[in-house]
């Protein structure tokens, strides 16, 4: 269960003109279509079996991730890379040091890399996050990084990147007239996903109710998608993304929907804004009469819905690309190795 880490990326990348190696990343199934994108740096990733398991139906699992229940015994872990601070940090001290459950210092950097906002309710959580002891932070946004109480100074930040090569329009599938939404478990994570937010402004179950599409793995409301395949089908075949969120830096879904070229309405708030330009690529508010005038501008004026779409894509084109999210992760991944003393 145990393994000794050496110092092998540490004395291959310390010479400048040196090729980068491959590297051999610890890490554990947090959120399959980040981490199939996190993939494509090229490195090998060992997932650790513990606390979630990769589903497929997200995203199929890449060939350079491994998941695992031990870590092989010629296997050199070069750094770990956890998306969660919870006992998983512990996990991989105690696979990697000598003594399991012991507090020997692991010979190789952690990059906790953090997707979610603090709760509110919890006085001590910034606190208790700090007090974790890691070799890096990373956030995906400034945004996410400054609520978490971190300085630039202090982080680092890689904002998401989307493969706009698979998420893209199709032009040979029309559009419906609808508001897409997707949402997991929509229902009872309203204080995050605003699910009675969205059944009033879209006047559900209603003679007013508008037009909606709804995917999700939500009982008694939707399904999920079989597949990103369908996903992105449901993306290129309506015209409008309808999302609700109310505490999450930014759901994937809504940067997948722009990559399809979808118009979008969304609450603003969060890292939204920092993304989404009124007017220019989206429309934004969270006055729920505002919202419901939105949707229906959209579903009514066709022309206003794709010229929305259109700089929405390129806005995840230029901004959000998957070519400089690799970029930025291999710069972190390589400049943590160089500055890792065990």
């Amino acid at each position: 269960m145990t393994a000794r880490a050496n110092t092998r990326a540490v004395r291959s990348f310390m010479g400048k003109n040196k090729p980068k190696e491959k590297l051999n990343i610890l890490t554990f199934a947090t959120h399959e279509r980040y981490e199939e994108n996190l993939c494509k740096t090229g490195h090998n990733f060992y997932s650790f079996n513990h606390g979630k398991t990769w589903n497929s139906t997200y995203a199929p699992v890449p060939d350079n991730y491994f998941i695992i229940n031990e870590l092989p015994s010629w296997v050199d872990i070069d750094l770990v890379l956890s998306h969660t601070s919870c006992e998983r940090l512990q996990v991989a001290h105690d696979i990697l040091s000598e003594t399991r459950g012991g507090a020997n210092q692991i010979t190789v950097p952690i990059i906790r890399h953090c997707h979610i906002l603090p709760n509110t309710e919890s006085e001590n959580q910034q606190e208790n996050y700090k007090s974790i002891d890691v070799f890096c932070n990373s956030f995906i946004s400034k945004y996410n990084m400054l609520a978490w109480g971190y300085q630039e100074k202090e982080a680092n930040v890689i904002n998401h990147g989307i493969d706009t090569d698979f998420w893209k329009p199709d032009e040979t599938i029309k559009r419906d007239n609808v508001l897409l939404s997707v949402v997991n478990d929509w229902p009872n994570r309203d204080w995050c996903c605003g699910f009675n937010l969205w059944r009033h402004t879209v006047n559900l179950g209603t003679e007013k109710q508008l037009p909606v599409r709804v995917f999700g793995d939500s009982p008694g409301l939707s399904i999920a998608a079989k597949d990103k395949y369908e996903l992105r089908k449901a993306y290129q075949s309506s015209s409008v993304f309808y999302n609700t969120s109310l505490y999450s830096p930014i759901p994937t879904v809504l940067m997948e929907a722009m990559a399809c070229g979808c118009a979008i309405v969304s609450t603003n708030n969060c890292m939204i804004p920092e993304v989404i330009e009124h007017g220019y690529n989206g429309l934004l508010s969270n006055d729920p009469e505002e919202l419901t005038s939105y949707c229906e501008l959209l579903l009514n004026k066709p022309e206003f819905a794709r010229r929305l779409g259109n700089n929405a894509r390129l806005t995840i084109q230029e901004k959000y690309n998957l070519n400089t999210f690799i970029d930025n992760w291999n710069s972190l991944f390589y400049k943590t190795i160089g500055e890792f003393k065990c």
